[in-house]
């Protein structure tokens, strides 16, 4: 049996530990397209999990570089 990546790292840490362009896109009120535009700008984090159609980020990197760069953005839903 192949365990992916993405299952041991959400194993490993808990799934909310990690953001994915769809959490960014719904916590900021914005698109997927906009929020994939958004973590591909210089200086955004690199993503914890890079594969060919799905990458992840570490949220409290994420939450850092947007309490840096979106003043007001409303922390995550369930802090």
């Amino acid at each position: 049996m192949c365990i992916s990546s993405l299952s041991v790292l959400a194993v490993t840490t808990g799934p909310a530990d990690v953001v994915d362009v769809a959490d960014l896109a719904e916590v900021l009120g914005i698109s997927k397209s906009r929020a994939d535009a958004l973590t591909r700008q210089k200086g955004f984090p690199d993503p914890a999990i890079d594969r060919p159609r799905y990458r992840a980020w570490w949220r409290h990197e994420v939450t850092a570089w947007l309490d840096t760069h979106r003043d007001g953005w409303g922390g995550w839903p369930d802090d």
